[in-house]
């Protein structure tokens, strides 16, 4: 009892300091968004077909945001139309779900509306879903019509690829969307019911095992979010199960996991995650799954829960383009972002298969690349419409940062790598920086310290047409049954 009331002040502890660290990164950023602020002008359809160029970005998230704000900030007071189309008004910020998924803040926190940073840009946002792309007509049609376009910028994401292997995409999950991160949670705490009325130990054992297939940057830390929720959020609510522990298996084709960085890094990820006592088992690929087992290379796991975050595929869309395609269905750009036979057609973001312009290295479909790629077509374009060309595209990554469990995770600043409680710390501050939104920084500084002070979110939330539904017969509906 006394050293879970140390626990619990540790993590109270370091939830304030995150949250005093965070309060701070917050209001050095109220001046800049003071003095950033502008008031928006709406654009007309007409006055959009009538701009002397008319720039078209699909797609709203990291990279085609980038693009809209850079090219905003460089061709301000020009007649360019930049008119930016996504089926949502809002943007998602991805790096921030795992909170959600591990009970420490809600949905809202991380999902910021596009009009509220409209307000202060000059691009133009059409909430309508791309219907298609005619390349050789120069136009998108939409469910709000047909917009042609003079450049057009192509970020419209990724989806979760779920192989066609036996039994697998039956039972496998994914974690992609806030419904997935809300769902987690309710299968986490489904399988612990389901473990706690359980008479026989070995169908015990299979409830308190999940399986996480994929060992890159989503696998890692959803191997570990799935850990750290049922050791310090649901255990604390079930002690009749405090002899039990849970068995996180972390499965990756790869000799290594997150393969796409530095040994270095892979290494301190893996001895970080084997310390939380999660297993790591590389160069192992998942081959079928069923109700109570899953299929691995190297034998079968016994196990009621399967986490699929190994591959996305893009989008149909970009599929059905009338162009070269990588193995992923990306499209294939050259080294300054481009579609090789339409120079005016630009790819960001995890939807274009790019390679570093001199290096020739891939990008990693990460967000802080699509961003990095959005910066540079933002600048491109607007070189373009001058007398400049710009230079090849250059990744240079910030680091890597990766949230590994309660208090712990690793971070890399160049040849600098963290563990523990100060990559604990620099994770939450640098995302809570990064997010857009006075509003959203404060809602997470809060939901984040009273979930140090009080708690962690333990309660289920069943979404449908109704609101709330009754909890699903977990003993006659398999893992991943929808």
């Amino acid at each position: 009892m006394q050293r879970r009331r140390i626990g619990s002040l540790a993590y109270a502890s370091g939830a304030l300091a995150a949250a005093v660290m965070g309060a701070l990164v917050a209001l050095a950023g109220v001046r800049r968004w003071r003095l950033r602020r502008k008031r928006h002008v709406s654009e007309t359809p007409g006055q959009y077909e009538h701009a002397r160029h008319r720039i078209l970005i699909l797609g709203a998230g990291f990279g085609g945001l980038a693009v809209a704000r850079e090219l905003d900030k460089r061709l301000n007071g020009m007649n360019v139309s930049i008119l930016m189309v996504d089926r949502d008004n809002s943007l998602l910020f991805s790096p921030l779900l795992w909170t959600v998924a591990d009970g420490r803040s809600g949905v809202n926190d991380i999902v910021v509306p596009i009009r509220a940073l409209q307000r202060r840009q000059g691009f133009h946002v059409l909430q309508a879903a791309v219907l298609g792309i005619d390349l050789e007509g120069r136009e998108v049609t939409t469910t709000a019509g047909i917009r042609p376009y003079d450049t057009l910028i192509v970020a419209l994401g990724s989806i979760t690829a779920i192989p066609d292997l036996p039994g697998l995409r039956e039972h496998a999950r994914v974690f992609h969307a806030p419904v997935d991160a809300i769902e987690l949670r309710n299968r986490l705490i489904d399988a612990i019911e389901a473990a706690h009325n359980a008479q026989d130990p070995e169908e015990r054992r299979e409830w308190l095992t999940f399986v996480v297939s994929g060992a890159g940057d989503t696998g890692i830390e959803l191997a570990a979010v799935i850990h750290d929720y049922l050791v310090s959020g649901l255990f604390k609510q079930y002690p009749w199960l405090a002899d039990e522990r849970p068995r996180v298996v972390l499965v990756g084709h790869a000799p290594r996991v997150v393969p796409m960085d530095a040994p270095e890094t892979s290494a301190s990820v893996q001895r970080v995650l084997e310390d939380e006592g999660i297993e790591v088992r590389t160069g192992v690929t998942v081959e079928a799954a069923t109700e109570r087992r899953v299929h691995t290379s190297a034998g079968e796991i016994a196990a009621r829960t399967i986490f699929w975050a190994a591959g996305i595929t893009a989008p149909d869309i970009v599929r059905q383009l009338p162009v070269q395609h990588a193995h992923n269905g990306a499209v294939i750009v050259d080294g300054d972002l481009r579609l090789p036979d339409h120079p005016e057609v630009y790819a960001v973001g995890d939807c274009a298969w790019a390679f570093d312009g001199v290096t020739h290295a891939p990008i990693p479909p990460t967000a802080q690349a699509a961003q990095h790629m959005g910066i540079y077509v933002g600048r491109a374009v607007a070189a373009r419409l001058g007398p400049k060309q710009p230079p090849p595209f250059r990744f240079r990554p910030l680091g890597h940062l990766a949230l590994l469990g309660t208090r712990t995770g690793v971070a890399r600043i160049g040849p600098l790598i963290l563990t523990g409680l100060p990559a604990w710390l620099l994770w939450h501050s640098y995302y809570l920086w990064r997010i857009p939104g006075m509003r959203n920084r404060i809602q997470l500084l809060l939901d984040w310290l009273i979930s140090g002070l009080f708690g962690r979110e333990t309660s289920e939330l069943r979404l449908d047409k109704h609101g709330v539904r009754a909890a699903r017969d977990l003993q006659s509906h398999p893992a991943g049954a929808t």
